[in-house]
C-alpha cells in the first residue's frame, strides 16, 4: 500500500496472469510468491476456463478470476474477457454459438466485473466492439503481447476509437504472465481503495478510481476549460483527444512533473499518457469533455 500527500491509500495489483493450471509456467504458489515479493497488494490468477478461489494470504489479497474467450478468427472476431471477483464459477460452457457478451453478462451475473483484454492483440474492432455492454474497462497495454513474446501490446488507438463513438472505456494495464522470462511484475494498476478487499477494490474500479502504470504516478483534474495533470518526474506528458491538432498536446522536459491541456471546442473525450526516462509509461481512462 502507498499513502500519498494527501492521506490517501492506493493499492498495487495486477488482473491478469496464468498459471500451470492452464497454459503458465509457474504453478500458482511460485506466481502469489513472485507478485508478493514485488510490493504487490492484490493479484488475479486467470487461467483459461479455469476458476481461480478468492483467498486473503499474507501481505497479499488473491482475488478470483478467470480469462474466457470466444471467436477462432480474426475475421469472425476474437475476444478475450477477464472476469475477476467471481462469487461462483458463472454459467458459462465452451459451446458453438457463445458471444463475448455472453461471458461479460455471465461473469456480471455471480458478482464480477468483465475486462476486455488485449483489444490490439486482438485485432479487436470499435465498430463491433461498441455494441458490448457491462465492462469494467479493457487493457491499454498487454505486457506480454509486446516484444520480445509477441505484438500489438499497445491498444491506446482502439480506446481512443472507442470513445470518439462515445464509449469511454477505462483503462487498465496488466502483465498477462505465461512464460515468466521478464514479462511479469511490469504493467499494473493502482487503485485508490479504502482498504484491500475485494469489496472495497471493486468498488472502486467500478468508480474508476484507479490509473494504469509501469511506475510513473498519475494524478489528473478539470478545472473549468483546462485539464492539468500532475506526475512523478516524466520525460513526456501527452494528452489525447478526438481533436486532430493541438499545439499543446504534449508537455516535455527533463523531469517534467506538471502538464496542462486547454479544452478543445472539437474535443469530446481527454484522456493522459506518461513516459520517464527509463521508457516506462502511464495510462489515465479517458473522461468526458
Amino acid at each position: 500500500m502507498q499513502i500519498d500527500k494527501q492521506g490517501v491509500r492506493w493499492y498495487k495489483g495486477n488482473l491478469h496472469t496464468h498459471t500451470t493450471r492452464s497454459d503458465g509456467r509457474k504453478s500458482p504458489e511460485e506466481v502469489a510468491d513472485l507478485y508478493r515479493e514485488q510490493g504487490y497488494d492484490f493479484l488475479a490468477l486467470t487461467d483459461h476456463w479455469v476458476l481461480s478461489q478468492e483467498r486473503q494470504e499474507e501481505g497479499m489479497l488473491l482475488l478470483s478470476g478467470c480469462e474466457y474467450n470466444v471467436g477462432a478468427s480474426v475475421q469472425e472476431g476474437i475476444y478475450h474477457i477477464v472476469g475477476i471477483g467471481m462469487e461462483q464459477a458463472p454459467s458459462l460452457g465452451r459451446i458453438a454459438g457463445l458471444k463475448p457478451q455472453d461471458l461479460i453478462d455471465g461473469i456480471r451475473a455471480v458478482g464480477g466485473i468483465a475486462i476486455l483484454a488485449h483489444p490490439a492483440w486482438s485485432l479487436n474492432r470499435s465498430e463491433e466492439a461498441v455494441r458490448l455492454t457491462g465492462l469494467a474497462g479493457t487493457e491499454i497495454y498487454n505486457t506480454l503481447s509486446g516484444r520480445p513474446w509477441n505484438a500489438r501490446p499497445y491498444s491506446g488507438v482502439f480506446v481512443d476509437e472507442m470513445a470518439s463513438r462515445g464509449c469511454l472505456l477505462p483503462c487498465m494495464a496488466a502483465d498477462d504472465s505465461h512464460f515468466y522470462e521478464g514479462e511479469a511484475c511490469r504493467s499494473y494498476l493502482m487503485v485508490k481503495a479504502e482498504e484491500c478487499t475485494r469489496e472495497s477494490l471493486l468498488a472502486a474500479i467500478l468508480r474508476g478510481d484507479f490509473y494504469a502504470t509501469q511506475g510513473p504516478e498519475l494524478s489528473l483534474r478539470r478545472e473549468g476549460d483546462r485539464i492539468l495533470v500532475d506526475c512523478s518526474p516524466v520525460k513526456d506528458i501527452v494528452f489525447f483527444s478526438d481533436t486532430v491538432w493541438a499545439g499543446d498536446r504534449v508537455t516535455r522536459g527533463d523531469g517534467v512533473t506538471h502538464g496542462e491541456y486547454q479544452i478543445k471546442p472539437s474535443d469530446t473525450f481527454l484522456r493522459v499518457e506518461l513516459f520517464d526516462q527509463e521508457g516506462r509509461c502511464a495510462w489515465s481512462s479517458p473522461i468526458k469533455v
